[in-house]
């Protein structure tokens, strides 16, 4: 298990694999089965969730019979195939097998091994994936307690912790928690470049959060560091400043190499799904959407997927459909206002969305 995954392995290393593992005498044996264990690190680098998940099942007891039940190969492997499970649309599947392997591998490796912390993390996200948003903080506040007695709160996994946080603060519109979060991590910020990634952060939850001055200082911060995670909350400023035709080159430069399929992507490609509707660019709009909705990667009434429904609502209506885009809209509206109340600031924006029409 990796928490963060680079490019696919390439089609000629996973055919090398499997042609290795095809002379293999002895399938269950170690050597073997960490070339098994590579395989399927192959296919979740590709996001090929279905296919994953059946070699994981297939994979899991050979590693439990060979190196037991609570070796690090096992345990991520099953962090793994919940993974494969939350971005197939069923994270409430995945949650109870990755509370249970978070809890093993705590009890087993503590602080030793970097999959104690991971796990956590992981879980985190599934119970965001599942819409359980106060479940998810209360993940993140439990890892950052244990990375506070374990590793310390300047550490690489507090800091990923304290994010996550962030990024949830912002899914539920708590801004000025979020920006407290931030506080916090930049008071430990070591370096230009983790100073650099708080202020970048700070920047977007007060766009997000209705400010107006926000976009200036986010283009200097992006031409002194142009990566990846400044690129989108470039991306992000601008599309709350309503500058949706410069937003969406950003979201389609950061989209470029990534599986379709990763959850990346698919955040990125409803980011630009929305941009192109406030730019009249329907037809990309439309394919970025319908290419989300396709990937099923969020149950029907998550949040992200009302988003992106509320994305397809707008082109219809730009297209002429207005009847129908408002019933969806309406629909939208009230998908919203079940999980988060109607005080939240998504409800409002599709209402406005609804008046348009």
């Amino acid at each position: 298990m990796r928490l963060f995954r680079g490019k696919a392995a390439a089609g000629d290393d996973l055919a090398a694999v499997r042609t290795t593992l095809a002379k293999g005498r002895a399938p269950a044996s170690v050597p073997n089965l960490r070339k098994r264990m590579k395989q399927g690190e192959a296919l979740f680098e590709q996001a090929d969730w279905p296919a994953a998940e059946r070699y994981y099942t297939e994979l899991i007891p050979a590693l439990t019979d060979t190196m037991g039940p609570r070796s690090v190969s096992t345990l991520a492997s099953w962090a793994d195939l919940a993974t494969c499970q939350t971005m197939q649309g069923r994270a409430a599947e995945a949650i109870p097998v990755l509370a249970q392997t978070a809890q093993l591998f705590r009890e087993t490796w503590g602080a030793q091994k970097a999959g104690t912390f991971q796990t956590q993390l992981v879980l985190a996200d599934a119970c965001t994936a599942a819409a359980q948003y106060e479940d998810a903080l209360a993940v993140l506040d439990a890892c950052l307690a244990y990375c506070a007695a374990e590793v310390g709160l300047v550490h690489k996994w507090s800091r990923l912790g304290r994010q996550r946080k962030v990024y949830v603060l912002r899914i539920l519109a708590r801004f000025e928690e979020a920006e407290n979060e931030l506080r916090v991590e930049d008071s430990f910020a070591q370096t230009d470049e983790e100073r650099d990634t708080v202020r970048a952060l700070q920047l977007v939850v007060r766009a997000e959060s209705g400010a107006t001055t926000s976009l200036a200082p986010m283009r200097e911060l992006f031409v002194r560091r142009q990566s990846d995670l400044l690129r989108e909350c470039l991306a992000t400023v601008l599309l709350e400043a309503g500058q949706a035709a410069e937003a969406a080159d950003h979201f389609r430069a950061l989209l470029d190499g990534l599986p379709v399929r990763s959850r990346n992507a698919l955040h990125l490609r409803a980011a630009l799904a929305r941009a192109c509707v406030e730019n009249g660019e329907l037809d990309e709009a439309e394919h970025a959407a319908q290419t989300v909705l396709a990937a099923a990667a969020w149950p029907s009434g998550h949040p992200m997927t009302l988003s992106v429904r509320a994305t397809v609502a707008r082109i219809a209506a730009r297209r002429g459909d207005r009847a129908g885009a408002v019933a969806e809209l309406q629909a939208v509206a009230a998908g919203l206002t079940a999980v988060f109340g109607d005080g939240h600031p998504d409800v409002a924006q599709v209402v406005a969305w609804q008046a348009e029409c």
